[in-house]
């Protein structure tokens, strides 16, 4: 499974991206030629650690050993769940929005790259300034999509 671009407004610089967990479905080596296509400049990681190690050994093991070509950030939610801290992870999306709107070239990833990556998705577009409807439209389009309705919930709250 291949990165997806989300549709950004066209006056931000950066980009982006969703997918599933790095190495999950493909090798860590094709995820690693894909991010350099990307030019990738953070990737966030919405699974816990243990979901990381069970289901992609050698990405965890690169995170790890900080062998990363990019900046690396966890905000963790469990499978199909929602974020046990909502101050922080606003403020962890605000600064994720703040990053696209200075150029960052950013990448999100659960397992999957569907509920937990869509949920994020939309709400960072919401930090940019788009409607719910419209956030999670462009969600969509790139192929992932909250999973719940708490989920759901989470993106009109934001």
């Amino acid at each position: 499974m291949s990165l997806r671009r989300v549709r950004l407004p066209s006056d931000l610089p950066g980009q982006l991206w969703l997918g599933p967990m790095p190495g999950r479905f493909t090798s860590w080596g094709s995820f690693q030629q894909q991010a350099q296509g990307c030019e990738l400049s953070v990737v966030v990681c919405l699974t816990p650690r243990p979901e990381m190690q069970e289901l992609s050994p050698e990405y965890h093991a690169a995170v790890a050993g900080g062998r990363l070509p990019f900046r690396w950030l966890q905000l963790p939610m469990r499978n199909f769940g929602v974020p046990d801290d909502p101050a922080g992870f606003r403020r962890e999306v605000e600064a994720l929005a703040q990053g696209v709107r200075q150029g960052d070239r950013v990448l999100l990833h659960c397992a999957a790259g569907i509920g937990r990556t869509g949920t994020v998705a939309a709400c960072v577009l919401k930090a940019l300034g788009l409607e719910a409807n419209e956030a999670m439209q462009r969600v969509r389009d790139a192929g992932s999509n909250p999973q719940n309705a708490e989920q759901s919930g989470v993106v009109r709250w934001f």
